[in-house]
């Protein structure tokens, strides 16, 4: 079996300038001060091709800072430290939107004929196609208040972060954990009433806590309701063409999942009947082993890349070479938050991935989901660009890339167990994985939509938001539980991501879409090359148009969102079937 030891720790050497903090502070002040130098410069004229080159390599070295910056949380670095970095990342982010800002202002002041000059100068076609210079564009006004709404959300999230790392849950009379331990033990721990007990106690100390974050919540709900009303747009707006579809499409995919929720829910409750003991929100969501199937490390990376190869090759050999060259960080750590992330390095054509593993399917799984990420981060455009990452990658793509690597993982090991005993087990860790992104992320999505409606009137206390968290969650999940869990929206993250508003629903999306994806790989000719392209083109265009032109279905009609739920339900009944 492996163990910790054995487990492997990514290489940081090659990046930035490894752990030598004092050198990677001293590279962000060097950048600070060509982005103050092209700043002053935008305010005056209009930055020449030479300067945009160097504005977009600017935009790339901040990029791969930030990923970096995720890459030191993991380890042995004081939080001052750490706090004092991503405020530096926030600040040079903030100079290039402002540098942008100028340059759209000066381009929509031009005549026809210099603004005609201007453009034959650039060279990059990305460069036009990504500046705002029509005269309808977006007005100095709301320019200047999406820059300080950047500045402020990403000030809230750090502030988030920074309260809930803070947080000492008292599992035991003379023990405290972290947040992220205490979750650990909550939602993995192999004995149930170890769970229940971190779980009782970690949801006693965010109740005492709870003020605060509902504070952060509300401010940053109110900075993007006040933006949305200068722009004159609804709140799901924006993140809808972030994301490359329109309502309908989700509308469609909701409609596709709501039609048949009662399938869903008859599973949880005939899993009730047999489980008494395990019919609350918090059990469903458990990650903890529940039974004997248990994979190490480098079965799980056997699995992943044999798995992979009966659809491409190349995201097969793609998998062995980042295990190789030291991308993966396996080795659990105190310092690791819950789950895991893959940090892309576009510039250098690499990723890091971090994540916990403790020999479970689950963790086999969020690796198989993490290298998702990285095969998709492969696959983007390396051309220059003036736009972050963050701006141009759709989560909705992102999360169908990942959820499509788990998905074919997880179907391989079910089709390939030898015990029915086995086969039944991880069937049954499908279905539920099912549950959490098809009922809990659509519980997450109603709390979401409701809370920015009654935001619009005023801030929501603390036990309000309790309320509105029970309330979504029951109706996702048909009633069908016991008890569900109040403290939802200050467990996850994603609630509080600066960049990325209804951050939740794209994982709905992605795991349809996935499932929707592994049957056209079974049907379609050359499925590896269209799957490709689908991921190179993110960001060039949306989604939906991606989609059509290399699949040729559309996304905004009802069927392939059935067809995909049908999957799920046959799961069941396979599962139903089985001894």
């Amino acid at each position: 079996m492996d163990t910790s030891i054995l487990l492997p720790r990514w290489n940081l050497d090659n990046l930035q300038n490894g752990l030598d903090i004092e050198k990677f502070e001293n590279q962000l002040s060097s950048i600070k001060e060509k982005m103050i130098e092209l700043e002053e410069d935008s305010k005056v004229a209009a930055l020449k091709p030479s300067e945009l080159l160097t504005l977009s390599q600017m935009i790339k070295q901040i990029e791969s800072a930030e990923s970096f910056y995720y890459c030191l949380t993991t380890e042995e670095v004081e939080p001052f430290q750490l706090t004092s970095i991503i405020g530096s990342i926030s600040k040079l982010k903030s100079h290039v939107y402002i540098a942008i800002s100028n340059l759209e202002q000066l381009l929509v002041t031009m005549n026809e004929a210099q603004l005609s000059e201007w453009k034959k100068s650039i060279e990059e076609p990305n460069f036009l196609q990504e500046l705002e210079v029509e005269k309808e564009g977006p007005s100095k006004q709301e320019k200047v208040i999406s820059t300080f709404a950047r500045e402020t959300l990403s000030g809230l999230e750090d502030l988030y972060i920074q309260v809930r790392n803070h947080i000492k849950v008292r599992i035991e009379p003379d023990k405290e954990a972290s947040f992220a331990e205490a979750m650990k033990m909550a939602f993995s721990h192999p004995e149930q009433s170890k769970r229940t007990h971190a779980f009782k106690e970690l949801n006693n100390t965010l109740e005492s806590q709870s003020n605060i974050f509902a504070s952060i919540y509300n401010q940053m709900t109110g900075i993007r309701l006040n933006e949305n009303k200068v722009k004159e747009v609804d709140y799901l707006d924006g993140s809808l063409k972030s994301n490359g579809i329109s309502k309908t499409t989700l509308d469609a995919m909701w409609t596709a999942v709501d039609s048949n929720i009662q399938e869903l829910s008859n599973w949880v409750k005939k899993k009730e009947k047999a489980e008494t003991d395990q019919n609350s929100w918090h059990e469903l969501m458990t990650s903890s082993p529940k039974g004997s199937f248990s994979i190490t490390f480098s079965q799980a990376v056997d699995e992943i890349t044999t798995s992979l190869a009966a659809i491409d090759p190349d995201m097969s050999e793609f998998v062995k070479a980042a295990i190789s060259k030291g991308w993966v960080d396996a080795e659990p750590r105190t310092s690791k938050s819950p789950g895991g992330f893959c940090a892309p390095f576009i510039q250098e054509g690499e990723s890091r991935i971090s994540l916990s593993y403790d020999n479970s399917l689950d963790s086999a799984r969020r690796l198989a989901h993490e290298l998702g990420h990285a095969w998709h981060y492969k696959q983007m455009d390396t051309s220059s660009s003036l736009r972050f990452l963050d701006d141009a990658l759709e989560m909705t793509m992102a999360e169908s890339s990942s959820i499509f690597f788990e998905t074919v993982f997880i179907d391989h090991v079910i089709r390939n167990a030898k015990e029915a005993a086995a086969k039944k087990e991880i069937l049954r860790s499908k279905i539920e994985l099912s549950l959490n992104y098809l009922m809990s992320i659509r519980g997450a999505f109603l709390f979401e939509n409701e809370f920015y409606e009654l935001r619009k009137k005023g801030q929501l206390n603390a036990k309000q938001i309790e309320g509105l968290s029970l309330k979504s969650q029951k109706k996702a999940f048909g009633s069908t539980l016991r008890d569900y869990d109040p403290f939802v929206w200050i467990k996850y993250v994603q609630f509080y991501q600066a960049n990325v508003p209804f951050y939740n629903y794209p994982y709905s999306f992605g795991y349809l879409l996935s499932i929707g994806l592994l049957e056209l790989a079974k049907e379609e000719e050359h499925f590896d090359r269209k799957f490709q392209k689908l991921l190179s083109g993110t960001g060039k265009l949306p989604l939906e148009q991606l989609f059509k032109e290399h699949f040729h279905i559309d996304l905004s009609q009802p069927h392939f969102w059935e067809r995909a739920m049908q999957n799920i339900i046959r799961d069941i009944e396979q599962y139903n079937h089985l001894q």
